[in-house]
């Protein structure tokens, strides 16, 4: 590590925390940790694959609906309220899905675990970063979104672990109560340290809230940059959460063990990390707009892999493709978003474009399990999505300014 990335480290390292700890703990709202759920709450309240994939997808798409309203105001809010508001309502989401007893209410749970986990968890992390950093936002990205592969590392074990040792239910509790006393304290603590870095900002670009002006969302959708970025937002979050949706399905089709599933979602982790820690540096030395959409690429092999070969090796092979391609997604396409829109909108910004992977979330899962109930092989889903993700590869390329 080199004596640049240590001072780096070492001067924000509140501010950088304050990020990972986000990101990390988003993970109570990501569909790889909500999928160990899904075996309970189906034999709870007798319900088909089809159904509760349904209600998933009903609840993902209402978060992602609201998320451009919530995610704006970060760009309004005082970051430390912001930032506790949006713990709280996670908090309230896991609460709300331990004492469910009726299938509306999971439908209002899984609402709000979507919105307050995966979105608004994941937005204020990122958000803070591309806001408080200039020079080094590429690296302040890369560090604060290695907590979504620590995440993914540590909780599935943990969380199957209690699962079986004191039931669904209670095992959300406890996630609601390591929010209560981990999360919130500690990003109040990290945020206070981080003082001078944040004013220093405000005071650099004059920031006044009270003159807070909404973007039109029309006016963005209308833009010709944006139908480049969309689409690889938009494959990514679609292919990456419906392969965890189906991973034990998967591993049934092509014969390998569910332990074997789980354990080598620990090579999508590493990967991630990988990815994200090696694209920070890149980010800053040649932008986000000129790497942007080549990250594709490892995705891109990743399932190539899967179509080819079936032995049990190819599951962590591929995954850690994949890793690699949404580790270096994360950092490049947020700091462009602030390269290409500006710091001061990256609220609002960001939760537009969060709002479209949000959906794609939603349409993923669904749409593999309908073709699934066709009789589809995963084989030939795999070669339709690695067609997909050719062509938003191809589209990407092309200039956005």
């Amino acid at each position: 590590m080199s004596d640049q990335v240590s001072r780096f480290l070492k001067y924000n390292f509140p501010l950088l925390a304050f990020g990972f700890w986000y990101t990390f703990f988003s993970s109570y709202g990501q569909t790889f940790l909500l999928s160990l759920y899904l075996p309970s709450i189906e034999d709870f309240f007798k319900i088909s694959n089809t159904a509760l994939g349904s209600i998933y997808a009903i609840a993902t798409v209402g978060s992602a609906l609201t998320l451009p309203w919530l995610g704006g105001y970060f760009d309004k809010a005082e970051v430390k309220r912001y930032s506790v508001f949006v713990v709280v309502g996670l908090i309230g989401a896991l609460l709300l899905m331990s004492f469910a007893y009726h299938i509306l209410f999971v439908v209002l749970a899984f609402y709000g675990l979507r919105l307050f986990g995966q979105g608004l968890m994941s937005h204020t992390s990122v958000s803070a970063m591309a806001r408080y950093f200039t020079a080094n936002r590429g690296k302040a990205i890369s560090v604060a979104t290695i907590g979504h592969p620590a995440g993914e590392a540590a909780l599935p074990i943990l969380i199957t672990l209690l699962i079986g040792a004191v039931g669904w239910r209670s095992t959300l509790q406890l996630s609601a109560l390591s929010c209560l006393v981990l999360v919130i304290p500690l990003a109040i603590i990290l945020l206070k340290k981080s003082k001078a870095r944040i004013r220093a900002y405000e005071m650099e670009s004059h920031t006044d809230r009270k003159n807070f002006q909404r973007l039109s969302i029309w006016k963005v959708f209308g833009e010709r940059r944006f139908w480049i970025i969309a689409p690889v937002v938009f494959i990514l979050g679609f292919t990456n959460t419906a392969i965890f949706f189906f991973q034990l399905k998967l591993g049934e089709a092509k014969g390998w063990s569910p332990e074997w599933v789980a354990g080598s979602l620990s090579a999508f982790a590493v990967a991630s990390a990988v990815g994200m820690l090696t694209s920070g540096p890149l980010v800053d030395r040649l932008t986000g707009k000129k790497l942007f959409p080549w990250f594709l690429i490892p995705y891109l092999a990743g399932l190539v892999v899967l179509i080819s070969y079936d032995h049990r090796w190819v599951y962590p092979a591929a995954l850690a493709l994949m890793g690699l391609a949404n580790g270096m997604g994360s950092t490049i396409k947020n700091a462009m978003l602030a390269e290409i829109y500006g710091a001061e909108v990256i609220g609002q910004i960001r939760s537009i474009f969060t709002t479209v992977m949000v959906v794609s979330t939603a349409l993923g899962p669904i749409t593999f399990g309908v073709l699934l109930d066709l009789d589809w092989s995963f084989g030939l889903i795999f070669g339709l999505g690695a067609v997909a993700m050719a062509l938003t590869t191809l589209n990407g390329v092309r200039r956005i300014l």
